[in-house]
């Protein structure tokens, strides 16, 4: 599975090229939109926080909040707050932060071999509706496990991979964004 920068940057990557799509960049020109979609990236990440809890494991981690049924629902609930509230957000906001919301399951799944797949940890993208957890039999490329790292060499080893893979990209998905 990814970590939180390989995450941040296909999710700010995929809110930029919507953005750029909808014709949304002037209103997308603020640093809020772009915090508010590196957060999205990492969102369905939050699950960890039950490690303090106790709780850790395929059962916990992965599991509904990686579903897209689940990303919606959060999408629609947000939608629905900031009307409640009456705050205006353009339409074409939303479905940017959406693609950042959406690209991190998807990104989970494009990195999760059948190592990951045997340990349980696969994604459950239609979580409730079927359970199957979802993995590629080759990768986009190799995760390291970060509950292995013992250094900080230990988690640029493992980060340097989607560095040299998603970076460039990312990075060029950001830059048309912005020149074109």
């Amino acid at each position: 599975m990814a970590s939180p920068l390989g995450h941040a940057l296909v999710g700010v990557a995929s809110a930029a090229v919507v953005v750029k799509a909808t014709g949304a960049a002037d209103a997308a020109a603020s640093p809020a939109f772009w915090l508010a979609a590196f957060v999205a990236s990492g969102l369905p990440d939050l699950d960890v926080g039950l490690r303090m809890f106790g709780l850790y494991g395929p059962r916990y981690h992965r599991n509904l909040s990686h579903s897209l049924f689940v990303s919606a629902g959060i999408v629609a609930v947000g939608w629905l707050s900031t009307a409640v509230v009456g705050a205006s957000i353009d339409w074409r906001i939303w479905l940017a932060w959406s693609a950042a919301l959406v690209s991190h399951p998807l990104l989970d799944v494009a990195t999760s071999g059948p190592a990951t797949g045997e340990r349980g940890y696969g994604i459950p993208l239609f979580w409730p509706v079927y359970g199957r957890r979802w993995t590629l039999k080759h990768p986009i490329f190799d995760t390291m496990d970060f509950d292995e790292c013992h250094s900080v060499r230990d988690v640029w080893e493992g980060i340097r991979p989607e560095v040299y893979r998603l970076g460039p990209p990312a990075v060029g998905a950001l830059m048309l964004s912005f020149l074109l």
